[in-house]
């Protein structure tokens, strides 16, 4: 069985929405930006005097301050986990939506489930960061941004595997059960 064009396109989307996750996502995790914060000393006011202020920034892996050139191992063993397993669904997610454009099978039931998992994940992960620190730097927008997209191939995947779920039963299986012809969405009815 193959797609109409209407949800062949749909799952294009929903697979491009999870690439984009993917590659969002390696970015947010080899990168040092996560949080960025001035440090002032103690009796300043809260001017931004270069001189007297450091400025901290830190990720997955490292803690870095600019009075001192040097970074200090930090790793996030369990942020940097929670989001990789994360990315790795949504990257065999997006395999499977690809695939799922050119061949229909049963394994466009598994597809949403995959999402699903992916962005349960990414976001625990950022929970589990964003509990000990601020992520206000593109490291840690570069992830939020990875799960907007996860969350947006999501309900299109489910649409798709439900639509096809119904039309398997009702049409495929040699009935139909109120009386109505099914008319797949890329035509005007006739």
């Amino acid at each position: 069985m193959t797609l109409d064009p209407f949800f062949r396109r749909m799952t294009m989307i929903a697979g491009v929405f999870a690439f984009m996750g993917v590659v969002l996502g390696v970015v947010s995790l080899a990168t040092n930006y996560w949080t960025m914060e001035y440090e002032f000393q103690p009796g300043m006011p809260m001017m931004m005097n270069h001189q007297n202020t450091t400025m901290r920034w830190n990720g997955l892996f490292y803690r870095c301050m600019s009075g001192e050139n040097q970074c200090v191992t930090m790793f996030w063993r369990t942020t940097f986990i929670l989001c990789l397993l994360g990315m790795i669904f949504m990257f065999v997610g997006g395999i499977f939506s690809v695939w799922e454009m050119f061949q229909t099978s049963d394994r466009r039931f598994f597809i949403p489930m995959l999402y699903f998992v992916a962005v349960v994940m990414m976001t625990a992960g950022l929970f589990d960061y964003g509990s000990y620190q601020r992520m206000n730097y593109h490291s840690s927008r570069c992830m939020v941004a990875a799960v907007v997209f996860g969350y947006a191939a999501l309900p299109m995947s489910a649409f798709i595997a439900g639509r096809y779920s119904a039309y398997d039963r009702y049409v495929n299986n040699g009935h139909v059960s109120n009386g109505q012809k099914y008319v797949p969405a890329a035509t005007n009815g006739n």
